[in-house]
């Protein structure tokens, strides 16, 4: 065989045939084994129907009643030498019913209906590379995958236009194959791609942000993905037209610059996400993220890296840097500063210098203990309230001002100063007011 299978493979393949149906590999874990991937999902497709792969497999879980589609995890934990979880290993198989190019969401094979073949199955696939099939009798490759495979193509099964024109999200996923496995799109794909990137408006948001993150987290050749974004015009899919048309020439640039040298970062989703959205101006990029409805993380991230991220750069001083983290916090400031050294990576920036300050800042605000965030202050609510000088609810607003106070000055984090500030702000606003500035004389 062509593909090594793991041994829980041979052994479903094996117990499908000798009930008396076909079944093979098929998809992406035969162009991962031909690149020299191991892959962690495997595929079989099989004309046997739904009921007699639950006969076969009853402790299988049914993925879809529609599609015919079960599913078998043999999944193991890893754990170290003191039995901690850390990790797991092992593959998952999903077995589906041959389907038709037509039947994407047909019921199962009806009494007296002809049985599908494996050619046709492999007929309603988008691409050559993944319209492949082998089991132990031999390969199956009707539209010569293998070959494009070698040739590094993506190239669409069938007439590239039609099958655009029929599933437009293909036209995504062509850029995103060409982005994981650093391959080019065949001519006849990026024509179709050219003629008929308008097409994505119909499709939903979710969809175009799946796979645009794909594409710009694509572990080799992202910055081909993105040039290919760029030049054939699916770039309005992702940020709309109205976005394209109103970039500017420097926004053009960042853009471009970007797709040359992204891959020399790490591909970390909501980083390279951030450096993507950052090249363009904080108004038109905003409403973007928001429609694509990221997890609350990656949403906030991002917002940071068009908002905050210019900030962060003329943060020069402790006080300065510890009101910066005190406001946005751990996690959205080591985001911001992972950012900032991806960045320089990429457009060459001269910041170098500033990025070491803020990490020697850090380190001696590490070293001296100073407080950061209200919680590192040597007193807490429960002393605000039994010196009588305010209310339960009060505390928190307090404690945040002290705090501002103590970034600039330090030293004063003992009980007795910071009980005399409280005392001081809970009674004059004019002085909790310009807490924090430092007078020069």
């Amino acid at each position: 065989m062509l593909v090594k299978l793991p041994k829980e493979v041979s052994k479903i393949m094996s117990k499908i045939q000798t009930s008396g149906f076909e079944c093979y590999i098929v998809g992406d874990c035969i162009k991962e084994s031909v690149l020299g991937k191991n892959p962690f999902g495997w595929d079989l497709s099989t004309n046997a129907g739904l009921e007699d792969l639950k006969k076969l497999f009853p402790e299988a879980e049914v993925l879809s009643e529609k599609l015919s589609v079960i599913r078998l995890e043999y999944i193991e934990e890893i754990k170290d030498k003191d039995g901690e979880v850390k990790g797991e290993t092992g593959i998952i198989v999903d077995i589906a019913t041959y389907r038709e190019a037509n039947q994407s969401e047909k019921p199962m094979l009806q009494d007296g209906e002809k049985a599908i073949t494996i050619n046709e199955d492999l007929e309603r696939r988008d691409f050559t590379i993944n319209a492949i099939a082998e089991n132990q009798n031999g390969i199956v490759d009707p539209f010569g995958g293998r070959s494009d495979i070698r040739q590094k193509l993506v190239k669409a099964v069938g007439d590239a236009d039609s099958s655009f024109k029929k599933e437009p999200i293909r036209m995504l996923k062509a850029v995103r194959l060409a982005a994981e496995l650093d391959f080019d799109l065949h001519k006849s794909v990026y024509e179709a791609i050219v003629a008929n990137h308008n097409l994505l408006g119909s499709v939903s948001v979710s969809k175009i942000r799946d796979e645009f993150t794909g594409i710009i987290s694509a572990d080799g050749a992202a910055g081909k993905g993105l040039s290919m974004l760029m030049g054939t015009g699916l770039i309005a899919a992702v940020i709309g037209q109205n976005v394209v048309d109103g970039l500017t020439k420097r926004e053009m640039q960042d853009l471009t610059v970007l797709s040359q040298n992204i891959d020399r970062t790490q591909p970390v989703e909501d980083r390279r996400l951030g450096l993507f959205f950052a090249c363009i101006g904080k108004k038109k990029i905003k409403p973007v993220i928001e429609s694509f409805n990221f997890d609350e993380k990656t949403h906030q991230h991002l917002i940071d890296a068009v908002s905050d991220m210019p900030k962060l750069y003329f943060v020069g001083t402790k006080p300065e840097l510890k009101k910066f983290i005190y406001k946005k916090g751990w996690d959205r400031y080591e985001y911001m500063t992972n950012l900032e050294k991806a960045q320089r990576l990429i457009f060459e920036y001269f910041s170098e210098t500033k990025i070491r300050s803020k990490m020697h800042l850090l380190q001696e605000v590490q070293t001296n203990r100073e407080p950061i965030f209200p919680e590192d202050l040597k007193i807490d609510a429960n002393d605000l309230v039994e010196a009588g000088i305010c209310k339960k609810e009060d505390t928190e607003k307090l404690l945040n001002m002290i705090t501002e106070e103590i970034h600039t000055h330090p030293k004063k984090n003992n009980r007795e100063q910071l009980l005399k500030l409280a005392k001081t702000y809970s009674k004059s606003k004019l002085l909790a007011m310009f807490r924090g500035i430092s007078w020069s004389k």
